[in-house]
């Protein structure tokens, strides 16, 4: 394939350049294995309950703006709903600190629709002698790679830092800031399930005080201890010789400690991503603990909505507003307070529950 080939829709003078996307790493620093990837980080309840939440209250909402651009962004693919369309934008750009969208046009040059890249399909990005920016992109069907400008993809990312190219060009995920504490959870849980299984298996202690046993003797004991113990004679009581004494183990009060801390990644989790780790637990079941535990977390999905609203204003050069949909509970509620402030009459407050079909 001829190089005139590969440009088939960026106009810009071949950049000068050229630094590969690494989407694993940044920097120097090398992440562990298997922390920055979807499927594996994914299999964290902690990070998926995270994810899943922020990612689904973004989704959920309604893009306002002119018309043509407000139809696209409400409908953008033809292959999959807004609301999964949008909840995978998200999740991208909270698991990668990037996610990217192809700016789809007609034959007419209008707005026609987005379409959801990959990670791991932006092969590099190149950056001109004018500091303009083209991206490589790779596609799984039989389109060849292309460069695209900047200005005909949409790139969502977090926070950029850094002088190097890595951290200024890209966003970093906020997993980047809990390499210590995952690896830190993944270790605490194999030493919790091999305390658990050595403390509890062996259950028991059989000792024949002043009594040296060879190794024969021993094992027809606890045989015998066994066949006591399990399959018909299962509950029944136990019956040992003046010689042997039995003794219950139990879980020592370090491996108690230390199955308390496992909780520690999930309060670091929850730190790192911004949102109160009551969210995830269910903890707190006064209405006022409840009312700021919401408003800290609706505060809080400001910082994953603004990067994806500046994106589109830049891009699409309109004005963008998010908005959510508001329950039933919260507009009753809302109108209760109308109304003890006196604000409305409970006629009028009556009346607008009529009209909104809720009474």
């Amino acid at each position: 394939m001829k190089l005139t080939e590969f440009f088939k829709r960026s106009s810009q003078q071949a950049p000068t350049n050229t630094a590969m996307v690494v989407g694993r790493l940044y920097g120097n620093q090398v992440l562990p294995t298997g922390i920055l990837n979807t499927s594996n980080a994914m299999t964290n309840s902690d990070i998926y309950s995270v994810v899943s939440l922020i990612s689904s209250d973004i989704a959920g909402m309604h893009f306002n703006t002119v018309d043509y651009v407000d139809k696209v962004l409400n409908k953008p693919s033809t292959v999959t709903n807004s609301y999964n369309f949008w909840q995978s934008v998200v999740a991208k750009m909270l698991l990668y600190g990037n996610a990217y969208c192809l700016i789809n046009k007609d034959k007419d040059g209008n707005l026609s629709g987005l379409e959801l890249i990959q990670d791991e399909q932006v092969m590099s990005l190149e950056v001109g002698q004018n500091q303009s920016l083209t991206y490589a992109i790779h596609f799984y069907d039989e389109r060849p790679d292309t460069y695209y400008d900047s200005s005909e993809l949409l790139h969502f990312k977090l926070v950029s830092v850094g002088s190097d190219f890595n951290s200024q060009y890209f966003g970093i995920s906020p997993l980047v800031s809990l390499v210590p504490e995952l690896g830190l959870q993944s270790l605490s849980n194999k030493l919790a399930e091999s305390a658990l299984q050595n403390a509890i298996n062996p259950s028991v202690l059989i000792s024949v005080p002043d009594a040296q046993l060879d190794k024969e003797v021993k094992d027809n004991m606890r045989t015998a201890f066994v066949d006591q113990t399990t399959g018909d004679n299962f509950g029944k009581p136990i019956v040992l010789d003046a010689s042997q004494q039995l003794t219950t183990l139990g879980v020592k009060p370090e491996i108690t400690n230390m199955l308390s801390n496992v909780n520690f990644a999930k309060e670091q989790i929850s730190k790192a991503f911004g949102i109160n780790s009551g969210m995830l637990n269910g903890e707190g079941d006064a209405q006022s603990n409840l009312d700021q535990m919401t408003s800290l977390y609706n505060s809080s999905l400001q910082r994953y909505m603004n990067p994806i609203k500046y994106e589109l204003e830049a891009k699409l050069n309109v004005p963008i507003q998010m908005s959510a949909d508001i329950t039933d509970d919260a507009v009753v509620t809302r109108i209760n307070t109308l109304v003890t402030n006196q604000i409305i009459s409970a006629a009028d407050a009556q009346q607008l529950l009529k009209s909104k079909g809720i009474i």
